[in-house]
C-alpha cells in the first residue's frame, strides 16, 4: 500500500500503528501538501458489512 494514492488525493507514506480492524497511516494531502493521518479499514474486514459500519462510525 505504500505509495498508492486513496481517494485521487492522500499518498500514503509510512504505517504508523493500527489496531484490530484498521491500520494507520501518515499520508500527504496532495491537494493541500501537508501530513495526515488517515485509517485503513483491513483487507480481511472489508466485506464484512458490520464491520465497515463500525468503521465508518469510528472515522
Amino acid at each position: 500500500m505504500k505509495g498508492d494514492i486513496l481517494g485521487g488525493r492522500y499518498q500514503l507514506d509510512d504505517r504508523i500503528g493500527g489496531g484490530g480492524m484498521a491500520w494507520v497511516w501518515r499520508a500527504e494531502d496532495t491537494l493541500l501538501h501537508r501530513a495526515v493521518a488517515i485509517k485503513v479499514l483491513r483487507e480481511e474486514f472489508a466485506g464484512d458489512e458490520a464491520f465497515v459500519r463500525r468503521f465508518r462510525q469510528e472515522a
